[in-house]
C-alpha cells in the first residue's frame, strides 16, 4: 500500500461534527504517525464541511500527518477518484478506510482499491508492517499498565522488568542504525543525517567504535534503541552520534549507553571524551545528559554546545 485514505466521522474520531462535540480515538494519532514514518501518503475523505473538518483535524494535531483533504457533500467516489491521481497511486495501492458499510462497498465496487474498517485501528498495521504492529500493541499494554499502576513512574518503570544490553554494532544491523540516527529528533546529539555508505565505512573503519543498545521489559522487546558512533584516537574519544529512541523516554538509556562509553574509554586508558550538541527545539534534553554525568561545557556558539569529559 502506498495511500490511505481516512473517513473522518467515527473512523478518526468518535461522534460526528455536524451533531457536536467529537473524540479522538485512543490509537488515531498514533497510527497516523507510524504511517508517515513508513512514507505512505494519508488524505481524509468526508462528506462534510470542510472548515469544521479542518479545525478538528488542527485540534487534534492530525494535519501534519496528511497529505491532503477532500471533504464535500458530493458522492465520496468521486473524491476518492481525485485522491488517487493527485497521489499518483493506483486502485491496488490504496486503502480506504471507513466506517460505514454502504461506503466500503461503494467504493470496493466503483474505484476498486482496498477498503476496511477495525473499530481498533491499530489493527489497520496489517496492511503494512507487522513487525511495527507487534510493537505498537506492546506499547499500547505498557500504556495500560501504567494507568492501572498505582504509583509514580519510576516505581512503574521498577516493576517492569526493565532488562537492557549494549554490544557492537555490525552490518546486520546497518538499516537499523541508519534509521535510529536519521529519524530521532528529541533524543538526539548531533542530529547529523547518514547515507548508508557513510555507517557502512563507519562500521567498517577499525577507527571507530558503533555500540548499540537494545531493551526489553515485561510486556514486550524494543528492539534495538539507541546507537553511538565514536571516533577513537590514542588519548581521546570523540562521540560523533549518540541517539535513544523516543519510545523509551524517561527510562535511562541514555544515561546507561554514555556510562558505558565511560566505562569503556577508561580500560582504554583515554584521557579525554569529547562531543557535540547541534541544539534544536527537539533535543533539549540532550545537555541535561551529559551535564549530569560529569561533562563540561567547553564552548557554546552557533546553537552547538561542545563537551568534555576528563576522566
Amino acid at each position: 500500500m502506498r495511500l490511505v485514505i481516512w473517513d473522518a466521522d467515527e473512523t478518526l474520531w468518535e461522534g460526528k461534527i455536524t451533531y457536536g462535540n467529537v473524540f479522538l480515538k485512543y490509537e488515531t494519532k498514533e497510527i497516523m504517525k507510524q504511517l508517515n514514518k513508513l512514507g505512505i501518503k494519508q488524505y481524509v475523505c468526508s462528506k462534510n464541511n470542510l472548515e469544521d473538518v479542518k479545525k478538528q483535524l488542527d485540534k487534534f494535531e492530525l494535519t501534519k500527518y496528511l497529505d491532503g483533504i477532500r471533504v464535500s457533500w458530493e458522492p465520496k467516489n468521486l473524491m476518492i477518484r481525485e485522491i488517487i491521481e493527485e497521489a499518483k497511486t493506483t486502485e491496488k495501492e490504496t486503502l480506504f478506510i471507513d466506517d460505514e458499510s454502504i461506503n466500503r462497498a461503494e467504493i470496493s465496487e466503483i474505484i476498486g482499491c482496498h477498503v476496511d474498517y477495525d473499530k481498533d485501528l491499530y489493527n489497520i498495521m496489517k496492511y503494512f508492517d507487522t513487525d511495527r504492529l507487534l510493537l505498537m500493541r506492546q506499547e499500547r499494554k505498557r500504556d495500560d499498565a501504567e494507568k492501572e499502576f498505582r504509583g509514580t513512574f519510576k516505581e512503574f518503570l521498577g516493576n517492569s522488568g526493565m532488562v537492557y544490553e549494549i554490544r557492537k554494532g555490525h552490518i546486520g544491523i546497518l538499516s537499523r542504525i541508519i534509521n535510529l540516527a536519521n529519524r530521532t529528533n528529541e533524543l538526539n546529539a548531533s542530529r547529523t543525517r547518514y547515507t548508508e555508505k557513510q555507517i557502512k565505512d563507519i562500521l567498517e573503519h577499525p577507527s571507530y567504535l558503533v555500540n548499540i543498545i537494545t531493551l526489553k521489559d515485561n510486556y514486550g522487546d524494543y528492539g534495538i534503541i539507541g546507537e553511538a558512533i565514536i571516533k577513537r584516537e590514542p588519548t581521546k574519544w570523540i562521540v560523533q552520534d549518540l541517539c535513544i529512541s523516543c519510545r523509551v523516554m524517561g527510562r535511562g538509556m541514555g544515561t546507561k549507553l554514555m556510562l558505558h562509553i565511560i566505562n569503556m574509554a577508561k580500560n582504554f586508558k583515554v584521557n579525554t571524551i569529547e562531543s557535540v550538541i547541534n541544539l534544536s527545539k527537539e533535543n533539549f534534553r540532550m545537555p541535561k545528559l551529559y551535564e549530569k554525568l560529569g561533562f563540561i561545557k567547553t564552548l557554546e556558539r552557533d546553537n552547538k554546545i561542545w563537551y568534555e569529559l576528563n576522566i
